[in-house]
């Protein structure tokens, strides 16, 4: 697969490298090359990182090293398959609702949906391509695939082998530490080749990605919740929507997004305030105007939150619209 013991080959041609150093939250949208993600804060530390991309010969390239707790949900693409390892995962990371370790190999069909929540010190990437390509990736290389193994969205039953994941954990690390401005082609086809490699046939195939009964819970709950922010959400009726208690509903959020239900309502609506604060086009409402909009009347209250979780007040956010 172009790898010896694990250690990639050294540079024969160069690709292109796009680099960006993470400062704000926006930034994130391209966790993956052209992905147009949405990204939420977990904390009051401002999203830090940085991202690198590539392209060569039909596969795009993505890493992403994050100094922050954030949280990154929608499709990696609308029409090419990506395969997700997470190279270097502290605790407390989870993918698609499940808590996830270092060598977690994911593959995303078309158009699915993936959610992320990273810590510090995250490192993962990401290759993209169409499935002929990665068919005829798979044949250049003399890898015969599982059947069905792309079929469906979810995460290999097996971790990417240890010396693969220290080899590439290794050289991305140092590539997004130092300046350089080119990828070496031999390199990011190692890559490739273990990626694509990883789903070589197995005497099981890709397992569907199913969601235990807690995390179907809180699916159905935040799907309420995200389509209702600008009205009065009750935990109560909350609890009932979904069939269970307050309790279990508590429960279900803690164990799954490491949150109370309040806190991620609470956390959404301060996101849609700083959208709303950031959309420069058309009439510009007064803060007080934009808070109410999402269900927070209380406007002290509503600004000191909004500092606590994006560091700087919500006139601040919205001045940028000025300049």
């Amino acid at each position: 697969m172009g790898q010896s013991g694990g250690v990639l080959h050294c540079c024969v041609m160069d690709v292109p490298l796009v680099r960006t150093r993470i400062t704000q939250l926006e930034d994130l949208r391209n966790a993956v090359k052209d992905a147009g993600l949405s990204a939420f804060q977990m904390s009051r530390e401002p999203p830090r990182g940085s991202l690198i991309h590539a392209s060569d010969v039909g596969v795009a390239f993505s890493s992403g090293r994050f100094d922050s707790r954030v949280q990154i949900r929608g499709p990696l693409s609308a029409d090419a398959v990506s395969i997700a390892v997470g190279l270097r995962i502290p605790p407390r990371n989870r993918l698609l609702l499940k808590e996830i370790d270092s060598g977690v190999v994911t593959v995303f069909r078309p158009g699915d949906v993936q959610e992320a929540f990273h810590d510090v010190n995250s490192l993962y990437a990401v290759i993209t391509l169409r499935e002929e390509m990665l068919e005829r990736e798979a044949e250049r290389h003399g890898i015969n695939l599982s059947p069905n193994a792309f079929r469906h969205t979810g995460m290999h039953p097996h971790p990417l082998a240890q010396a693969h994941l220290s080899a590439i954990s290794a050289h991305l690390a140092q590539v997004h530490r130092d300046s350089r401005t080119e990828l070496g082609s031999a390199a990011l086809a190692d890559i490739v080749a273990t990626f694509i490699g990883h789903f070589a046939s197995q005497p099981a195939a890709l397992p569907a990605f199913t969601l235990r009964q807690r995390q179907r819970i809180v699916e159905s709950t935040r799907a309420h919740i995200d389509h209702n922010l600008d009205r009065r959400l009750d935990i109560e009726n909350l609890a009932r929507l979904a069939g269970v208690s307050r309790r279990t509903l508590a429960r279900s959020f803690h164990e799954t997004l490491g949150e109370s239900p309040q806190s991620y309502i609470a956390r959404m609506r301060l996101h849609r305030i700083r959208a709303d604060l950031l959309a420069c086009d058309g009439p510009k409402p007064t803060i007080a105007e934009v808070s109410n909009r999402w269900g927070i009347s209380e406007l002290g209250r509503m600004a000191a939150r909004y500092r606590d979780l994006f560091g700087e007040s919500p006139s601040q956010t919205r001045s940028r619209c000025s300049h």
